[in-house]
This record gives structure tokens, C-alpha cells and sequence, in this order.
């Protein structure tokens, strides 16, 4: 994996045929906390066989530089982490991007602060405020207590629903997330409580994609309620029955909504109207 100057490893691929590759804008995926950016395997089939992408793992995970357990965390670093990663694989050109949980978080701030940087921005179980997060206000608490694996553990269930991966995927995620730095994971979610987005939300103008489970013990569905109300171009697509690990549990079905957005942006077509709408439901939309 190549580095950024500020220590982000990343990957480039683009699965368009020769003959392609002047359609389709790029993409960069940004992962959550206890993850890397490997979760987006599965989306890749999709996503990359239309357009280039960029996936990173975030400060303090993977591949990437891990900060000292005195490290300041602050928003603003996080969005300088994406901008870096964008400019050092696609130069200036405006990106859509996709992050997952307090990676969604991140790219809605660094859109507000940086609009002409950015296409389109796709989010999956992530919050615009994260004081109405729970659980997460608990971690330092519990991992003082039980220690890191103890705490993944304890994760795996609020991110899957039973069956709902593969064994050696959820082996592989387990094995992933217990080695993620206790002091990273602590900072990282003490500053996501302490983000609320909502107040710059009216702002907004560019087209933007909420992917929701509807049994995430972190962030409800209440948050794309009020992601709507201030942003009327949002779209919103809910998946029955996934808990906060659905990029990975729903990995082609979600790819495959990001896909037609993407699609939608890039045609110039309107946005539809306000709706959330469970994945494989083909039946009347739902009014959020």
C-alpha cells in the first residue's frame, strides 16, 4: 500500500475497461472506528467496475500512522486525513465519497468546509450529531474494565445480526477490530459524541446518499429524519434487519444503492423526493 506525507496508506483501483475511462467520477472510501479498508471488499466489484477508487485506512488503523496516546484528536485533522488522500490519488478534480459510521461523519464536515472539492457524498450508519450516539460514551469506561478484546467482543453483536455474515468474514472483522488501539478508539469516539453537524446543515447543497440499518444500537433512524429536514436533496435508503455492521453484512445490496446514486448524480438527474425505502422493497416508497 502506498502512504500519504502525513503516514495515510491507501489503495487505487479501477476495474473500467480501457475503452471506459473517461465516464465515471472517482470515489474514496472512508471506514469507521475498529475497522480498515478492507470492509469495502465487497463493494469493489461494484463500484470499481464504473468508476476509480481510492480506499484508505484512517489515522490510527491498519496500515496508517498510529498517534501517540497523547494525541488531541480533532475534527479538522480528520478532514485534512481525506482532502490528502483525494488530492494525492486524483489531484484537484472534485471526488464522491463514501464513509462508513464516523467515516460518514467526516466526509459530511469536510463537504461543508470544502464544497468544491467534493461531487457528491454517501454515508452508511453515520451520525450528524453525535451527542444523540449511544453506547460509544461508554468505551472508555468499559475498556479500562475489560480491555480491548473484551470490548470488541462485545461490538461483534451490535454489529451483526446472527447469520448475517459469513464465518471467515466475521472471523476476519473480529481479528481486525481487537487490534485496534485502545487509546485511538477511546479518542475517536469521545470526539464523535462531541461533533453535532446539524447546526451547518442548511448549508449544504450537494447531493447526498444516507444508508441506515434499522438495528444500530449507535445511531438511529431519527438522525436521518433530521438529515432530511435540513438537507431536502438527501436521499435515504434503510436496510431491514442490519445492525451498525452493514457495509460488510450488506456489502453488494449497499454498493449497489451507492451505485445508482452515483449514476443519478452523474446523469444530472433530479432528485427524487424525500424517501427511505428498505433495500429490495419494490413496493410504494415510504415518506421519511
Amino acid at each position: 500500500m502506498a502512504k500519504t506525507a502525513r503516514g495515510l496508506s491507501y489503495t487505487v483501483i479501477d476495474l473500467r475497461p480501457a475503452w471506459g475511462r473517461q465516464r465515471g467520477r472517482p470515489v474514496v472510501f472512508h471506514h469507521g472506528v475498529g475497522a480498515s479498508a478492507e470492509i469495502f471488499d465487497g463493494w469493489l466489484p461494484v463500484i470499481a467496475a464504473q468508476h476509480p477508487v481510492a480506499r484508505f485506512d484512517m489515522r490510527g488503523f491498519g496500515g496508517s500512522v498510529v498517534p501517540p496516546s497523547t494525541h488531541r484528536w480533532s475534527m479538522g485533522e480528520l478532514i485534512a486525513d481525506l482532502l490528502e488522500v483525494a488530492e494525492a490519488v486524483f489531484g484537484e478534480e472534485p471526488v464522491h465519497v463514501m464513509g462508513e459510521s464516523i467515516g460518514g461523519t467526516v466526509a459530511l464536515a469536510a463537504a461543508l468546509e470544502h464544497p468544491s472539492n467534493f461531487a457528491a457524498i454517501a454515508m452508511s450508519n453515520a451520525a450528524v450529531n453525535g451527542g444523540h450516539i449511544d453506547y460509544a460514551p461508554g468505551w472508555r469506561a468499559e475498556i479500562e474494565r475489560i480491555g480491548i478484546k473484551g470490548w470488541s467482543d462485545r461490538l461483534m453483536d451490535m454489529r451483526f445480526a446472527p447469520g448475517a455474515v459469513a464465518p471467515e468474514a466475521l472471523q476476519w472483522f473480529a481479528a481486525v477490530q481487537e487490534k485496534s488501539p485502545a487509546h485511538v478508539v477511546v479518542g475517536l469516539g469521545e470526539l464523535l459524541i462531541g461533533t453535532d453537524l446539524t447546526p451547518k446543515l442548511g448549508k449544504f447543497k450537494l447531493p447526498l446518499l444516507l444508508m441506515m440499518p434499522d438495528r444500530s444500537p449507535f445511531v438511529s433512524l431519527t438522525q436521518a429524519s433530521t438529515l432530511t429536514e435540513l438537507v431536502p436533496q438527501t436521499e435515504v435508503a434503510v436496510f431491514p434487519g442490519a445492525r451498525h455492521g452493514l457495509p460488510l453484512s450488506h456489502a453488494k445490496e449497499a454498493a449497489t444503492a451507492l451505485l445508482a446514486f452515483l449514476t443519478r448524480v452523474e446523469g444530472g438527474r433530479e432528485f427524487p423526493p424525500r424517501v427511505k425505502r428498505p433495500i429490495g422493497d419494490e413496493g410504494p416508497h415510504t415518506s421519511v
